[in-house]
């Protein structure tokens, strides 16, 4: 494990995201989904959940507040290490950013290690939320 990712950060700020259910149904849930592999990667110390994409619930219909998924997205990828060439789709912070892509577009959008060509790309898809979350990232990226 790294000391780049802040999982008692990323699991606090996820809990924003949540609609705080009855009960946590964390296979048919994306935030629930999150928060249970944030703490595999925890506790297994590894930064890694094999096939974790595969299994995100897209079935999720719950409308959570989109506010606060942009805010999430914005602090998330402050916890990127813009791996360029060396990404990989098992990270635990591409699997949540995944996640929660599903929620404001509706299926995961195509990163490829480096936050500036992200942005730069989803700003092609919708300019209004790419400016949030930009906004986002930057509030954040002052509080470290």
């Amino acid at each position: 494990m790294t000391v780049f990712i802040d999982y008692e950060g990323l699991i606090e700020a996820i809990g924003t995201c949540c609609l705080d259910c009855p009960s946590c149904e964390n296979e048919k849930c994306l935030i629930g989904y999150c928060k249970k592999n944030l703490l595999i990667a925890l506790k297994q110390n590894d930064d890694f959940i094999e096939n974790g994409i595969d299994g995100l619930p897209y079935d999720d219909t719950k409308v959570y507040q989109e506010e606060k998924v942009i805010d999430f997205i914005g602090f998330l990828l402050n916890q990127c290490r813009n791996c360029h060439i060396y990404h990989d789709e098992d990270c635990v912070v591409n699997l949540v950013r995944s996640a929660l892509e599903v929620i404001l577009f509706g299926e995961p959008q195509e990163y490829r290690g480096s936050n500036v060509k992200y942005l730069q790309q989803l700003g092609n898809r919708d300019r209004e939320k790419t400016e949030r979350i930009m906004a986002s990232f930057q509030k954040h990226k002052t509080k470290e």
